[in-house]
């Protein structure tokens, strides 16, 4: 139940990044980061609890979700380093909202 749970949440935060990423021409970048963080990064964090003691693999793909999202609000490409944008926007990496 719960691994239903975590996908089927994992798959809707991705399926949220990629509309952001289609509202991205007509969105200036703080309404685009606002509006990301309330479709997307509140998916993430909902039930952290749950999250702790997850396995690295399964912490991986939501930080996967996290750095999609971050990379639609600074316009990089997605092979670019996430570290630095994820400091100018002022989000902790998943593992450290997990614990």
């Amino acid at each position: 139940v719960f691994r239903r749970s975590y996908c089927s949440r994992l798959q809707g935060a991705f399926l949220q990044v990629h509309r952001m990423r289609q509202l991205r021409p007509f969105l200036d970048r703080d309404t685009l980061r606002t509006v990301t963080q309330a479709m997307v990064v509140s998916r993430l964090d909902y039930c952290n609890a749950l999250y702790m003691g997850l396995p690295l693999g399964s912490t991986r793909r939501l930080q996967l979700v996290q750095n999609a999202a971050a990379r639609v609000i600074m316009g990089a490409p997605r092979c670019s380093h996430v570290t630095p944008l994820l400091r100018k926007l002022h989000w902790l990496p998943v593992v450290f909202r997990v614990h």
